[in-house]
């Protein structure tokens, strides 16, 4: 048990006692780079292999339950890198209204688990969140109230919070002004820019928005950040947090889903307030339908003038614009919206689907055309699986959320992919994808929770072997990441998974499996030694897995982790115990519902 022990430790803990200081330098590398066509091209990865996984999963996906055959076989090329992991893409999407989302003991967790990034302050929440106030606009386009904000969640706090983490992804808002009478403003986004980055001596004025707020210059908002708290307070302090040196927060999403604001119809799920809401929230859809205000090229065109003002405060961060994942031709299933009331989730939607069928690509192609030579990624939300007729349509259909990595989220990358490459040609190579919302239909009841697990484990590595830069699980205490009390839940076991089989700036490499019941994702490590997760999809079916590796010469003793039904994880961490017997050829049982990390140390 002491070599277990001993393994361990140097797996995880001796990673992380270095894990921050790598994390920035590796981003600082990576940032200043130009990023190759394995880690950052979804337009590149549609290579054969990808082709035949999707081919096969789309097929698996009508098919019913998933079934493992007795016998998987599995190759691994272990000199053939697909991607990296980057250091952003182990992210958590967290919204400023969590009473919980800065709670100290949090930290360990998400360390454990390899998350570096964190989303705010929320989704629908950013298109009326006025950071410098931590107070919301007036929410005009749907008929329930605003989220309250919690105390502690205010940007000061939060960033305090991430820096012991890793960054963050800041979602600025593009919906309204303070006053929320007009559209978001650009001159309050370059504020909370220098606020989080800029430097206490740039005197660089900011200037005043449309309706005449001052906002000052660099130095008043760095110096703020720099600032001890008054002993009388005069509504800022919670901005002064003793920080003289900059955040360098890199990542800047201009809006959460704009998309939804009413310009393709129905009254609007996003706050857009770049054209008037009629007194009589029934009129709505009337006055916002084709509204040349919250068109794609009305969007294009601002988000000019934000990268203007925020690139003028700090030009080294980078900027994305949300686009919508149906442009794959999949339905949105986003048109679901919980009520705040009573928590349920409700389809507020009226949209056509002879219509407005469309308006995904619509979109795309009119915002893409505008800001082709100014943004530097683009931002998904996306939400898997279905629900059952067996169930009355209300519980999760576990089937198809298992067979959505290389099925219908394949495809909706490679449609995503094929859209920036079109409209945008050559410039399509430094433009990244970001997933910022992530997990299964929040509106479903699930029934096997490992599920969820399995499903995070192969999601984030499909991802990421695609070239994603950042995938937000949603959300940090909800979906099966935590709990209220801090309790990880299936999908922080899954993420955890992910971390155990490799580190950022580790290889992905190229690995295929004879059944779709059963994904393989594989991992070149810093060390040299060679990281495996095989997951059975199956859920009552056990089968053995023939795994061969090529191209590289591996020891016979390692690691195993496994997690699933009949593998419950032991307090917060799964833990691993050696394993003789591997190689390069050999065979392992695998339980029903089941993900395994085998962790494989070079020839000696």
């Amino acid at each position: 048990m002491g070599t277990v022990v001993e393994y361990l430790v140097w797996l995880i803990d001796g990673v992380e006692m270095n894990r921050i200081i790598c994390f920035l330098l590796y981003t600082f590398v990576l940032l200043a780079l130009c990023i190759s066509d394995a880690s950052a091209q979804l337009q590149q990865q549609n290579t054969d292999e990808s082709n035949r996984q999707i081919e096969q999963m789309t097929h698996q996906t009508s098919s019913g339950p998933m079934k493992v055959p007795k016998e998987v076989k599995v190759v691994v090329e272990g000199d053939r890198a697909r991607s990296v992991m980057m250091p952003w893409t182990l992210g958590l999407h967290s919204v400023t209204s969590d009473v919980h989302l800065t709670d100290n003991a949090i930290i360990p967790l998400l360390r454990a688990a390899g998350v570096t990034t964190l989303r705010y302050p929320g989704g629908r929440i950013a298109d009326t969140f006025h950071w410098s106030t931590h107070a919301p606009s007036n929410w005009q386009g749907l008929s329930h109230p605003n989220v309250a904000y919690a105390r502690d969640s205010n940007v000061g706090s939060f960033l305090r919070f991430t820096e012991q983490v890793g960054t963050a992804i800041f979602t600025v808002n593009y919906g309204s002004n303070l006053h929320g009478n007009g559209g978001g403003e650009p001159v309050e986004a370059a504020a909370w820019v220098a606020y989080a980055n800029g430097n206490v001596d740039d005197t660089k004025p900011l200037g005043k928005d449309s309706a005449g707020n001052d906002w000052q210059n660099v130095s008043y908002w760095a110096s703020l950040r720099a600032s001890a708290p008054m002993a009388n307070d005069d509504g800022k302090n919670f901005l002064r947090i003793q920080h003289p040196a900059p955040f360098a927060i890199h990542f800047w999403e201009i809006g959460n889903q704009v998309y939804q604001n009413g310009y393709y119809g129905d009254a609007g799920l996003e706050e857009d307030a770049h054209a008037p809401y009629p007194e009589n929230a029934a009129e709505n859809e009337k006055s916002r339908r084709r509204n040349s205000s919250l068109s794609p090229a009305a969007y294009g065109k601002n988000f000019i003038e934000f990268a203007r003002a925020m690139k003028a405060v700090d030009p080294k961060i980078h900027l994305g614009i949300p686009l919508n994942p149906s442009v794959s031709g999949q339905i949105n299933r986003q048109e679901w919206t919980k009520d705040m009331i009573t928590g349920k989730y409700v389809n507020e939607s009226r949209l056509s689907v002879d219509k407005d069928f469309g308006y995904a690509a619509d979109w795309a192609k009119g915002v893409l055309a505008m800001t082709c030579n100014d943004v530097d990624f683009v931002s998904l939300p996306l939400y898997a699986g279905d629900t059952t007729a067996e169930s009355n349509w209300k519980d999760l259909d576990e089937n198809k959320l298992l067979a959505s990595p290389q099925g219908p989220l394949a495809q909706t990358l490679a449609a995503v992919g094929d859209s920036i490459q079109k409209s945008c040609g050559q410039r399509a190579r430094s433009i990244r994808v970001a997933v910022t919302e992530m997990g299964p239909i929040p509106w479903a009841r699930v029934a096997e929770p490992v599920a969820v697990g399995l499903f995070a484990a192969d999601v984030y590595l499909t991802f990421a072997e695609y070239g994603v830069m950042n995938v937000d699980w949603s959300e940090l205490h909800s979906g099966g990441f935590l709990d209220e009390n801090n309790k990880p839940g299936p999908a922080y076991y899954g993420i955890q998974l992910v971390y155990a089989l490799m580190n950022f700036n580790d290889a992905l490499l190229v690995a295929s499996s004879s059944s779709p019941a059963l994904s393989v994702h594989a991992a070149k490590r810093a060390d040299g030694s060679i990281g495996i997760m095989l997951i059975n999809k199956d859920a009552k079916n056990a089968t053995t897995v023939k795994i061969s590796l090529k191209g590289v010469a591996l020891g016979a003793k390692g690691a195993r982790f496994d997690y699933g039904k009949t593998n419950p994880p032991e307090g917060n961490s799964l833990v691993g115990r050696q394993m003789d017997g591997l190689g390069t050829s050999f065979s392992i049982p695998m339980s029903p519902y089941t993900a395994t990390v085998l962790l494989i140390p070079k020839a000696q």
